[in-house]
């Protein structure tokens, strides 16, 4: 059975807030699909895109991060 890969972008500008229980996850096929919205709301809301980024241990991708603010977005792989 083949592996498939999702990315999900999580996007969190609320604090204190956990990012894992976010409704209406933005699913998409393949990452630039993913990237590309992401760096689109980036852009729409004037914050500033992380640059020369690579997946963490946790297969998180971030791309904003505030943290005095605790506001973050990152895309996560997973496989099913």
């Amino acid at each position: 059975m083949p592996i498939i890969s999702v990315f999900i972008v999580r996007i969190c500008l609320l604090p204190l807030r956990n990012p894992l229980g976010i409704d209406n996850l933005l699913v998409f096929n393949t990452f630039d699909e993913a990237y590309k919205y992401s760096e689109k709301f980036i852009t729409t809301n004037k914050l500033t895109m992380r640059k020369n980024n690579i997946f963490d241990s946790n297969n998180r991708y971030y791309i904003y991060e505030n943290f005095i603010e605790e506001e973050y977005i990152w895309i996560e792989k997973h496989e099913i």
